[in-house]
Order: C-alpha cells, then sequence, then structure tokens
C-alpha cells in the first residue's frame, strides 16, 4: 500500500540577503502510512515546521520530493494544490491567529465545504454542528466568535474546521504548545480519538518528548535540517541510538525527584551552528560528546540497527540511557 505522506530528500534553502543560503531543511525523507502517527522532534530551528509547511505547498521546496496520497507537491499547479490541501489540513501552534477574528466559529468551519461547494444552507449548518459535537463543543456554539472561548475550545474549533474535508492527512504543528497544562492532555487526547476513527495519517511536530510518547507510533529525530535517528516509539525511548537523542531524552525532567537524581547527564558542548554555515561532516559533531575524526570528516549514511534508521558513524557505542 502506498504511504498517504512520503517525503524523498526534502530540501528548503532560503535566499539571504547577504551571505550564503539559510540551508533549513537538507535532505530529509520519511513516510506516514495510513492510520500512522509520525512524531517530527527537536529543538526549536531544527526545521520541523519548515518540514510541515513545505508539505502543504506553504514553503516552496528548494530540492526533493513531497507527495501526498500519490499527489507531488513540488512544481504543483493550483488546481492540484487546491486538491492537495483539501487531502492535507494542519493545526497550527496558536489558535487565537489560526482563527478570523470577524468570523462567527460556524462560519470559519463552515468555509471550506462552502469554498468548494460541498455544502450550503440546512445542510452546511447541520455539517458545521456535527462537527463541533465531535470535537466536544456545543452546536450553539457556531454563533459565537473566537474571543468568546478559551485557548483549549479555540484549538477544538481550529481541529473541526481541520476535519471538515474529511482529510487523509493531519499535520499537527506544536498543537499544544500554546495551551494550559491542564487542557493539554485532553486536546491530545482528542486528537489520538479523531485520527482513528477517521481513519487519518498523522504528522505530529513538537520539541515536548514526553507529548510525542504519548500520541505516536515512530519518531524521527531532527537536528539543524538533518533527520538523525528514525525509530519505533518504543525502540526509541528505550534504546536512542544517536548521541542527539540520547540528549534530548537525559534532558527531559522526571516528576520523581529520585529519578530524574538517577537519570544520566548528557552534556552538549557550545551552541547549534548556524543553519547559513553548518558544520561539516556529521552536522551535530560540534556538540557531540562521542565526536572523533571521522565525524568531522564525512557525512554519516543512513542505516539500519534492527529496527531504527540512524545517521552516526559511532550508533552501535552509543550507551543506553
Amino acid at each position: 500500500m502506498n504511504p498517504v505522506l512520503a517525503v524523498d530528500g526534502l530540501v528548503v534553502h532560503f535566499p539571504a540577503r547577504h551571505g550564503p543560503p539559510v540551508r533549513a531543511v537538507d535532505g530529509v525523507s520519511f513516510t506516514v502510512a495510513e492510520r500512522e502517527t509520525l512524531g517530527l522532534v527537536g529543538e526549536s530551528g531544527c526545521g520541523k515546521s519548515t518540514v510541515s509547511n513545505a508539505i502543504v505547498g506553504l514553503v516552496q521546496p528548494t530540492g526533493g520530493e513531497v507527495r501526498v496520497a500519490g499527489m507531488p507537491v513540488r512544481g504543483a499547479d493550483r488546481r492540484t494544490l487546491r486538491e492537495i490541501r483539501a487531502k492535507a489540513q494542519i493545526v497550527f501552534q496558536d489558535p487565537a491567529t489560526s482563527l478570523n477574528p470577524r468570523m462567527t466559529v460556524g462560519a470559519a468551519i463552515g468555509e471550506p465545504l462552502l469554498v468548494r461547494g460541498l455544502a450550503r444552507g440546512r445542510e452546511l449548518r447541520e455539517r458545521v454542528a456535527a462537527l463541533l459535537t465531535e470535537v466536544g463543543l456545543r452546536p450553539e456554539h457556531a454563533s459565537r466568535y473566537p474571543h468568546q472561548f478559551s485557548g483549549g475550545q479555540r484549538q477544538r474549533i481550529v481541529i473541526a474546521r481541520a476535519l471538515a474535508l474529511r482529510p487523509a492527512l493531519l499535520l499537527c504543528d506544536e498543537p499544544v504548545s500554546a495551551l494550559d497544562v491542564s487542557v493539554r492532555a485532553q486536546i491530545l487526547n482528542l486528537l489520538v480519538e479523531l485520527q482513528q476513527s477517521h481513519a487519518m495519517a498523522c504528522l505530529f511536530v513538537s520539541h515536548d518528548l514526553a507529548v510525542v510518547r504519548h500520541v505516536c507510533d515512530r519518531v524521527a529525530v531532527m537536528y539543524l535540517g538533518h533527520l538523525m535517528e528514525l525509530a519505533p516509539r518504543d525502540a526509541l525511548y528505550t534504546t536512542p541510538r544517536h548521541p542527539y537523542t540520547r540528549a534530548l531524552l537525559a534532558a527531559v525532567p522526571e516528576p520523581d525527584p529520585a529519578l530524574q537524581r538517577a537519570k544520566p547527564r548528557v552534556p552538549l558542548k557550545g551552541e547549534i551552528p548556524s543553519p547559513a554555515a553548518p558544520p561539516q561532516g556529521c552536522v551535530f559533531h560540534t556538540r557531540c560528546p562521542m565526536a572523533i575524526a571521522h565525524c568531522r570528516e564525512e557525512v554519516p549514511a543512513w542505516r539500519h540497527l534492527g529496527e531504527t534508521l540512524v545517521a552516526c558513524h559511532r550508533a552501535e557505542e552509543t550507551p543506553a540511557p
């Protein structure tokens, strides 16, 4: 079966007014199957959001290939891009900026159906009411405006709008990071339930590894525009193969103070290099505690270690967390 989303060697470079271009994404490849949730994690600025924006054509790829439900995104004309965006919907980080404050909630949710000529009049109102109910809101909320809702409720509205066209792929770009801790679990559980009931594939972009562990089937780790590791969730959290993945996991706080004190420390030296001038060889070698001369000279190739795909010359030697 063909994957719902196929990303092959995706490159996104942004031209700079002075100096070399910013290499935001540099050769990223992965697939997402039907009903699967793939987590894309890494530090801020590593290129995660650029990947999701390139998938729906909000950012023009410099190179590589992206296919949504078999349709190529790069070079797509307006008509094809319109079909792609019907198949792939995106939920952004801040629901307050995702909704037009001058539109009622009902108008915002119904707009995709109206624009595509799928429903109008009474049928439109009924479908909007059903979508509101599906995300845990009431049909009468359709007449209200975004400012009359809490942050968690607004994110439910955004999710309802994303589901209006019954997409095959849902892109979630930090969907709970702008919300209070008290409502994050509710939104995450809602996304998991909807993803399964609608048989959607999902790309879940986040820097929060605890959240990713809760919702994802596989996890891809990014650093400075490159994929470092791609593995099933349990394999990645129990046996990380890349030193950067190990450092990320070591940085996740433990609620139990005794467990926190017992966790191994994985200090990373220096600062993240500029994406306009990435290091030669492995892009992580300037901060890696395991780097050797070979790491500075040669880009590590993707290779399998069990169920894990990893780009590291010393992956077998990475100690367990």
